[in-house]
């Protein structure tokens, strides 16, 4: 990213534009999907079309993770998804677009913790014993949501590496200007 005033448009930064859809695609699947948990009962009418989906999510792909509401772990990640990641969704795709060096910073905080929020998943689905589980999982169903989970372990990983480099960057850029 520049230090300049001039906005260098996200079709000439690659790695920027990649991010920016990566949060852009997350602000509706939060709202829609995984938060929906989260909404208060008296919204219930409201919602009901999501928790409908939700339903037909769980049964025809077999989420352990969304099926089973007393997994406290899982649903704890599900709150700082909707009540920490949501707004560094918005904030990210805002200073991406915005070509802003200081979300370098942020995106190292979210990638960090994304990171390692995924990697239970993973390691459950692909280590799990069958008692692990609300129901019955196939080979092929643990295989299908270890593809469905293993982007967003990586994505935000690259993200993460990427963004290091940039702040690390930054730091010697700062670092020559105050000497």
């Amino acid at each position: 990213m520049t230090t300049s005033s001039h906005r260098v448009p996200l079709t000439a930064r690659p790695k920027d534009l990649a991010m920016f859809v990566y949060f852009v695609s997350h602000i509706p699947t939060t709202i829609l999907m995984d938060a929906v948990p989260l909404y208060p009962s008296f919204m219930k009418t409201l919602i009901q079309p999501l928790l409908d989906f939700q339903v037909w999510y769980v049964e025809n792909f077999r989420d352990p993770f969304m099926a089973d509401r007393e997994l406290i772990w899982f649903n704890t990640f599900l709150h700082l998804e909707g009540l920490v990641q949501l707004p560094i969704f918005f904030y990210a795709a805002w200073a991406l677009y915005n070509n802003k060096r200081s979300i370098a910073l942020w995106i190292c905080v979210y990638a960090a913790h994304v990171t390692t929020t995924v990697l239970p998943c993973l390691t459950t689905l692909a280590l799990g014993k069958p008692s692990d589980f609300p129901f019955e999982i196939s080979d092929n169903q643990k295989t299908f949501l270890l593809s469905v989970y293993s982007p967003f372990f990586f994505f935000p990983l690259w993200m993460l590496v990427e963004c290091f480099g940039r702040v690390r960057s930054h730091e010697g850029i700062s670092s020559k200007k105050t000497k």
